[in-house]
C-alpha cells in the first residue's frame, strides 16, 4: 500500500543508515504485516509520531488528513476541562425543601437540583457514593427536618444542562445502550441500568429477561434477542430514545447456563432520581401524596426560594478525568463538555457544542485546520480531525504528569491493564484507544528504554474484515515504537 510504503521509507530515514538493528527490523515487520493485511486495502491510515525532546517529526503518514478519531477525542475534552475548570473543581447536587412545614407536613415540594455531576450514585467509581448511599442521604435529610408527609411533589430538576443530553448525530443503535446515555443536569447511577438474561443452550430461542437493576417504573422491554452459539460474545443491543420508556432488545447472546448481563441507558435520569427518593421516603414511613416527577414534566424548575437541606459534592475534576480516559466513559466526557460551556456562560441550548473547546485549542497554539468536533466523547461519527492535532496537544502537555496519569498505561491501568503484558510496551506506553464501526485509533506517549520520549497518534478508518485483527496490528506497531532505534537529535 502506498501510505505504508511511505512510512517504511520515513522510518528507514530515521533508523541507522546500514544494516538496521533487530529493533528496527521488528518495526518494519509490523508495518509489512499491516501492508499485507487485506482489511486495509481500501482504508485510510493517518499517523503522527513526534519527539517530545524537541518536537521533531519521527514519522508522518497523512498526518494532516482529517479522520474519525472515536474515543481518542476524550484526550482533548479532558485536557480542556483540567485547564479551564481546574483539577480540583467539583460538581454539586443539592436537595431543597420548597414550602412551609406545618406539624410534620410539607406544604410544598422536595427538589433534587442537579449540577451536572456524572458520578452521582456511580456503581463503578470508588471515590463516589453509590446509588443506595446517595438516596439514603437524601431521605435521611428530609426526615431530619421533621417531615412526615409531603403534599407537594418530589421533583428531579435537571434543568442545569437542559434537555439535550446527547448529540443529535449519535447513531440510533447506540442510544438505548449505556454508552449512548446522555449527560443531563441531574444524572444518577451513571444513567445506566443492568439487564440480566437467564440463558439456555437452545440455539435460536429467546432468553428470558430475569430482572432489571435498579428497577425503573413504567419501563417496557420488548425482547427479541436470540441465543447464538457458545463463544459468539455479546451481540445484543437495546434500542430506545431519551424520555421514551419502550425499549427493544435485539441481537444475540451466546448459549450457556449462567446469567448474562447487558447495560441500557436510563430514559429520564432526573425523573428516575425523584422516583428513587420517593420510594425510599415511603420505606421510611414518610407519606407522599403525589407521584414523583421532574421539573421538565411539570415545567417547574427550582426558583431558588427554598431551603437547602443536603448537598453532595463529586470527586475532584482530576479523578473524573481519570475515569473518563481510563475507562472511556462517554457520559463523563459529555458532562465535562457541558460544564466547560457552562463555566463560560454559554446558553443552555448550546451546552453540547464543542466550539469553545476548538477555540481553546487555537488559544494554545494548536492548529485546528481540518478539524470538526461534534461532541465531547467521540461517539459521533461526524467528529474528525488530523492525527497531527493530537500529537501537537500531547507535545504541549508533555510535562503535565496529572494529565498523563489519566491515560491508560500498558499492562498497568484502565483499558490497557491486561494488554501488552510481557512486552517492551508494559509500563512504558500510555495510550487512549478509540473504536467505532470501521474505526480504530490510538494516541498517547511512549517512554522508551533508551530514554527517548515520543507522542503518537494512529487512526484507521473504513477498514474491512476483523476489528480484532486491525487492533492487533496497531498494537504491534505501538510495541515497535517502544523498541525501534531512532535517529539521534
Amino acid at each position: 500500500m502506498r501510505h505504508l510504503l511511505i512510512l517504511l521509507s520515513l522510518l528507514s530515514a530515521v533508523s541507522c543508515a546500514t544494516d538496521p538493528p533487530l529493533a528496527a527490523q521488528r518495526l518494519e515487520e509490523a508495518l509489512l504485516e499491516l501492508e499485507n493485511n487485506p482489511s486495509l486495502f481500501h482504508a485510510q491510515l493517518g499517523l503522527s509520531v513526534v519527539d517530545l525532546d524537541n518536537g521533531s517529526i519521527i514519522a508522518s503518514i497523512e498526518s494532516e488528513r482529517a479522520l474519525i478519531p472515536a474515543s481518542t477525542q476524550k484526550l482533548i475534552t479532558t485536557a480542556a476541562a483540567l485547564d479551564m475548570l481546574g483539577s480540583s473543581a467539583r460538581f454539586r447536587t443539592r436537595l431543597f425543601v420548597d414550602g412551609e412545614i406545618d406539624q410534620g407536613t410539607l406544604k410544598g415540594h422536595i427538589y433534587i437540583v442537579g449540577g451536572g455531576d456524572p458520578t452521582l450514585g456511580s456503581p463503578n467509581m470508588d471515590e463516589a457514593k453509590d446509588l443506595s448511599q446517595v438516596v439514603d442521604a437524601w431521605a435521611t435529610a428530609v426526615r431530619a427536618k421533621g417531615i412526615r408527609r409531603i403534599e407537594g411533589y418530589v421533583i428531579g430538576d435537571g434543568s442545569y444542562y437542559g434537555t439535550a443530553g446527547l448529540d443529535m448525530n449519535w447513531p440510533w443503535s447506540d442510544l438505548g445502550n449505556y454508552y449512548g446515555a446522555g449527560a443531563y443536569g441531574l444524572n444518577l447511577h451513571e444513567n445506566l441500568y443492568y439487564l440480566d438474561f437467564r440463558r439456555t443452550n437452545q440455539i435460536g430461542s429467546t432468553p428470558e429477561v430475569a430482572r432489571i437493576r435498579p428497577q425503573i417504573p413504567e419501563l417496557f422491554i420488548q425482547n427479541e434477542v436470540r441465543i447464538a452459539e457458545a463463544g459468539t460474545g455479546d451481540n445484543a443491543y437495546i434500542y430506545g430514545a431519551p424520555f421514551n420508556y419502550q425499549h427493544f432488545l435485539r441481537g444475540t447472546i451466546p448459549a450457556g447456563s449462567s446469567r448474562f448481563t447487558i447495560k441500557g441507558s436510563l430514559p429520564d435520569p432526573p425523573l428516575f432520581a425523584a422516583q428513587q427518593l420517593q420510594s425510599r421516603l415511603e420505606e421510611m414511613g414518610i407519606e407522599t401524596v403525589r407521584p414523583a416527577t421532574s421539573a421538565r414534566l411539570l415545567e417547574l424548575p427550582y426558583t431558588g426560594s427554598g431551603q437547602e437541606i443536603h448537598r453532595i459534592e463529586s470527586p475532584g475534576m482530576l479523578d473524573i478525568c481519570k475515569r473518563t480516559n481510563l475507562r472511556s466513559v462517554n457520559l463523563y466526557a459529555e458532562a465535562l463538555l457541558r460544564e466547560i460551556n457552562k463555566s463560560r456562560a454559554t446558553e443552555v441550548f448550546s451546552l453540547g457544542s464543542p466550539e469553545r473547546v476548538l477555540d481553546w485549542l487555537g488559544e494554545k497554539g494548536i492548529s485546528t485546520a481540518g478539524a470538526r468536533l461534534d461532541d465531547g466523547s467521540g461517539l459521533s461519527p461526524r467528529n474528525y480531525f488530523p492525527p497531527r492535532l493530537l500529537t501537537d496537544l500531547l507535545y504541549l502537555l508533555r510535562e503535565d504528569e496529572e494529565f498523563r496519569g489519566t491515560i491508560p498505561l500498558a499492562g498497568r491501568s484502565g483499558s490497557l491493564r491486561n494488554r501488552f503484558r510481557n512486552t517492551a510496551a508494559e509500563g512504558r506506553l500510555y495510550a487512549k484507544s478509540g473504536s467505532l464501526s470501521g474505526v480504530r485509533a490510538y494516541a498517547g506517549y511512549v517512554f522508551r528504554t533508551d530514554g527517548r520520549k515520543l507522542a503518537f497518534c494512529i487512526m484507521v478508518n473504513n477498514y474491512s474484515g476483523s476489528s480484532s485483527d486491525i487492533s492487533r496490528q496497531l498494537q504491534q506497531f505501538m510495541v515497535s515504537l517502544c523498541t525501534a532505534e531512532l535517529e539521534e537529535g
